[in-house]
């Protein structure tokens, strides 16, 4: 039965930074252009490759009489108790949006809420380990039924964005004045960032922003050159004119190197954001 420690984590992840050719190929492998997916790429390679943990199967479809019911995303074997554990993953980023019915938690698609997601991942998801029909897929190949069930939901929380009047820089107690929803058991230090109209950001104000496309919404962006004040400025009208969100990261320049690191994260939305296009909307006052 293999075991890991935290050092031993630490010490083949910067052998892995060091020595490019020992890393596993997953690594190196083009990432998927649909997000979860990619995260879940990601995710078998920690299981797997850096704890240690087996991975039994994969994406488990449940079925029953030509009807599907879900899938199990993983299912692995824990080195430390050697029992059989139901893993579900999701990557999410939701917006804060202040209404006339109070507060609630969006997805870049409106139709994607946090409290409607949580619950199906709590009440469906996980619950399809102890079906029946699910036991009975995982006998035919040869592993036990789960032990154990868990939840991981990394993301980011994004607040309404606020700037300092006299400084333009952006106000950063925000997470603060929200409530967080109790059901998410969201961490108090959890990731966040912010969100604004398209027709509320001036070309002065995003000039060292840059456009993330997934995959890169999943770390902080960095990069050799000055942000393109110009691409960064159609980008925003983009939005505007599409009529879908898009992630930005805000660059500066670190004094102790010649990159340009993210020290912010910004969703866009279109200013009839989260409602249609001929919906009015709630303007969140600060």
């Amino acid at each position: 039965m293999q075991s890991w420690h935290p050092t031993d984590l630490t010490s083949k992840l910067l052998r892995w930074q060091s020595e490019p050719e020992s890393a596993p190929a997953w690594l190196h492998a083009r990432a998927h252009y649909r997000l979860g997916i990619y995260f879940e790429d990601l995710y078998a390679g920690l299981v797997s490759e850096l704890l240690g943990w087996r991975l039994l199967a994969r994406n488990v479809a449940v079925r029953q009489k030509g009807h599907t019911f879900g899938e199990l995303d993983f299912v692995v074997q824990n080195p430390s108790s050697g029992l059989v554990e139901h893993h579900e993953i999701a990557v999410k980023f939701y917006l804060a949006v202040q209404t006339a019915e109070g507060l609630s938690w969006h997805g870049p698609n409106p139709a994607d809420r946090l409290d409607i997601k949580v619950s199906r991942l709590l009440s469906h998801q996980l619950a399809l380990s102890d079906r029946p029909d699910t036991i009975a897929t995982l006998s035919r190949l040869g592993i036990a039924a789960p032990a154990a069930k868990r939840l991981f939901m990394p993301g980011y929380l994004f607040y309404p964005r606020r700037l300092d009047s006299q400084s333009n820089v952006p106000i950063p107690d925000m997470p603060a004045k929200f409530v967080l929803p109790p059901e998410a058991d969201i961490a108090s230090d959890h990731l966040s960032g912010s969100w604004s109209y398209a027709n509320e950001i001036s070309d002065t104000e995003c000039r060292h922003w840059v456009p993330l496309n997934k995959p890169h919404w999943l770390g902080d962006w960095q990069q050799e050159a000055e942000a393109d004040p110009a691409l960064a400025a159609d980008s925003v009208q983009a939005v505007e004119l599409s009529g879908k969100p898009r992630l930005f990261a805000r660059l500066a320049r670190q004094p102790d190197s010649a990159m340009w690191t993210e020290v912010e994260r910004i969703f866009v939305v279109p200013s009839f954001w989260p409602g249609t296009q001929d919906s009015s909307r709630t303007t969140l006052s600060t």
